[in-house]
Order: structure tokens, then sequence, then C-alpha cells
């Protein structure tokens, strides 16, 4: 069935050209050079789910000019020829001068849309929706199910205004392609207030060995309790610590909180830290200082300033042919991978060594 549509002849006195098509040239060939040969990891036509419309692939190779909108009507008025619209062609070009004058204006507009001053981070998890095989190749999903997550979130953000209804294309010929790039439209008008961030894989540790007896974690718990009786002045760091080895004896004991162990490097959920210089999660409650001898009296450090896993002991060593200044290194020499019951298992390897000073 024909969509509902209205064609009209505007004048008799213009004769149409009989020329042949312009050339064209392939969408994705051309989103290529506009992105400069950088990755491409989506398109809008490899998302079309209208069977009896199939998507546009080819665009006219030589523009009139870099809009689309006019760049149709220029070449129409010029050429003589038919012009077809939709208003999702009409509303996306105003939904996309209302963006620009909010980007333009954003200091202006701040407070009609958000109460926080600088950039606020808006990150969803897209585990379930999108993966990525490897650095070097595209990152494949379902891009236009992650795209509405991120506005619906961002949407929860904006106070006073309902944008996502008034920018969305919301018409009968609206179809899959127009009310996704709507969206991406929205985003872009917020983009002054909020830095948007998908988490992909994210981080987790999915299975957890502790080793041992139970005894032996209730007793390293008493270990580090102790420490606050020995009048060192620990409190600044036991304060964070205790309750992190705590969560290791509930862990044991079968009691896992998954809360816990996804904010090991950030205080968001999964969070990789690699959009801050900081982390913020618990790993940071091991350690007292930090590798400048800086006191840390929060759960935040900078991820090259974490202490080294070794301490040095110099000595001198002394015998009837020689002296030599040696040093006793012990700690940690670093962390292994090992594949058991076709798992990879990671875990610190402890040692030391002796070597000149």
């Amino acid at each position: 069935m024909e969509s509902p549509q209205s064609t009209q002849i505007i004048t008799s006195s213009l004769m149409s050209t009989e020329e042949p098509l312009l050339e064209h040239i392939e969408i994705k060939t051309h989103a290529q050079l506009m992105s400069q040969l950088k990755m491409i990891h989506t398109f809008s036509i490899d998302f079309s789910i209208d069977v009896d419309s199939p998507p546009t692939t080819t665009i006219i190779a030589q523009p009139a000019t870099a809009h689309g909108l006019a760049s149709a009507i220029i070449q129409a008025y010029s050429r003589h020829q038919h012009l077809s619209l939709s208003p999702d062609d009409i509303w996306l070009t105003i939904a996309q001068g209302v963006s620009r004058h909010i980007n333009y204006n954003a200091e202006r507009f701040r407070h009609y849309f958000v109460e926080h001053e600088g950039k606020e981070d808006i990150i969803i998890d897209v585990r379930d929706i999108l993966m990525t095989p490897g650095h070097d190749t595209p990152i494949t999903g379902d891009w236009p199910k992650a795209i509405t997550r991120l506005v619906n979130e961002t949407d929860n953000r904006i106070k006073k205004v309902d944008l996502k209804k008034i920018v969305e294309c919301d018409f009968s010929t609206s179809d899959f392609t127009s009310i996704i790039t709507s969206r991406i439209i929205l985003l872009d008008a917020m983009k002054e207030y909020f830095t948007y961030h998908m988490l992909i894989m994210g981080c987790g540790i999915p299975k957890l060995t502790l080793k041992g007896t139970l005894n032996d974690w209730l007793n390293l718990q008493q270990k580090v309790a102790n420490l606050r009786s020995l009048g060192l002045d620990l409190d600044f760091w036991l304060d964070r610590l205790e309750p992190v080895i705590a969560q290791f004896v509930a862990t044991y004991k079968g009691e896992v909180n998954e809360d816990f162990w996804s904010v090991i490097k950030s205080q968001k959920p999964y969070g990789s830290g690699m959009m801050t210089p900081c982390w913020d999660g618990w790993i940071c409650a091991f350690f007292p200082y930090d590798k400048k001898g800086k006191k840390l009296n929060l759960n935040q450090i900078v991820p090259d300033q974490i202490p080294d896993g070794l301490l040095h002991v110099p000595f001198i060593i002394s015998s009837p042919f020689q002296t030599r200044n040696c040093q006793m290194s012990a700690g940690f020499l670093g962390a292994r991978q090992e594949i058991i019951d076709n798992e990879i298992v990671v875990s610190p390897v402890i040692g030391w060594y002796v070597s000149d000073a």
C-alpha cells in the first residue's frame, strides 16, 4: 500500500530538463571520506527494517552544498527537477538548528536544562548490546538500541523540558533511520553539559578463588585489626582497609557482594578507571601512601603512583677479600596467568632476591 502523500504542480512554465543522473557515490564510501578514513563502526543503512522500502545506499557525488536538504532543494530548483520531501527532512534540519543554537549559547541556557556546572559524565552499560572483537576491528551489535539507551539516560538528566519528546521525529513518515537520527541530535544539543560514555566489556572479576581456610582469612582480618593497637597512628589507612578485608572474609563464606566486586578500580560499577586519570575504587585501600610518599586519606590514586611491589633492604657483606654493598628485595615480583580447567587464572607472584645495591 502506498504511503499517503500530496503531489502538486508548482508551475507549468518550467520544463523538466532531460539529462542523465548525476554521478552517485556509495554512502559508506562517502562516510569514509568525510571521516578522513577513520574506522566506521556502523551505518544507519545496516539497520533498515522496512522490507517494502529498501534503504538508500547512494548519494550525489558532488552535491550543491554540504547539507542534504539544501542540496536536494537547490538541485531540483536549478535543474527544474521534481522535488520530494518528508516532514522528517524539514524537522531534522530545524532540530539541527535548535541544537546549534543551544551549543553556541550553552552557558546562557545551562540552567534551563541542567543544574550542574561544567560537564557531568553519563555512563551506560552496553555489554549486552555491543561487542568489540579487537582493537583494530569495528564495534558491532545493536547500535540503535545503544544510542536509545544513552538518549533515555540523557533525557532523565534534563530538567524542566521534555527535550526528547520535542526533538524526536514522530510523523507518519518517520522510519527507524529518521527516529534514531533525531535522537542523536538530542545528544548533540546536550553535549556542552554532558560527556557520554558507553561501557562495552566494562571491568569485573567473573570468578574468584580465595586460597587457604576460613580460619586463615579470619586470622588475616584479626591481624589487620591488631595493627590499631600498635600506636602507629594507622587509623587513616585502616579505616579504608578493614571494610575491604571484611568483604574478602564474607566472600570466602559465600556471601558475595557483587556491588563490592564491581568497584575495584572505579566507584562506577564495572568501571574501567580509564575515563579519568585517577582510580577511586577499593584497590586503593591496600596502600597508605603513594609512590612519592604522599599519605592517602581517600581511596584515590593515580595509577602510575601506586607503590612498587618490592621493598629493598640494603646491607653490607664483608669477607677477607672484599666488602660489597648489597640489597635484599622482597614482595611481589609481578603477576602471572595460567590455564586451569580451561580458564585463564591470574594471581600475584611473591618472591625475593639478593643483588648488589
